[in-house]
């Protein structure tokens, strides 16, 4: 989500942080920038095992359910990576959010 200026939310930015970190704590190329536009596979030398880590990272570091395949198989760059992540952690909150009245009102 971006604020009325453009410019990403805080949270968008800490979620970007925080993909930066585990991306380029895992690539196998180390030294690359870390852009936006950055290739995970060109750039940064990940392979299909290594990508199904980071996968497995990601969801753990950021507390989401299973990224499906579906979403995954066109991530490409680093940016995708962010973009991805923000938006599943936005779906994540909006469940949890629907879930907490359900819950009380069953108590």
């Amino acid at each position: 989500m971006t604020s009325s200026t453009g410019t990403p939310s805080p949270n968008e930015d800490e979620t970007r942080s925080k993909v930066y970190a585990i991306v380029g704590a895992m690539a196998p190329a180390g030294g690359a920038t870390l852009a936006d536009d950055t290739e995970l596979v060109a750039d940064l030398a990940y392979d299909s095992l290594r990508l199904i880590e980071l996968t497995l990272a990601l969801e753990e570091g950021f507390g989401l359910g299973e990224l499906a395949q579906e979403r995954t198989a066109t991530v490409t760059t680093l940016g995708d990576i962010a973009r991805l992540v923000a938006e599943a952690r936005r779906e994540t909150e909006a469940r949890q959010e629907t879930e907490a009245p359900r819950a009380e009102a069953g108590r």
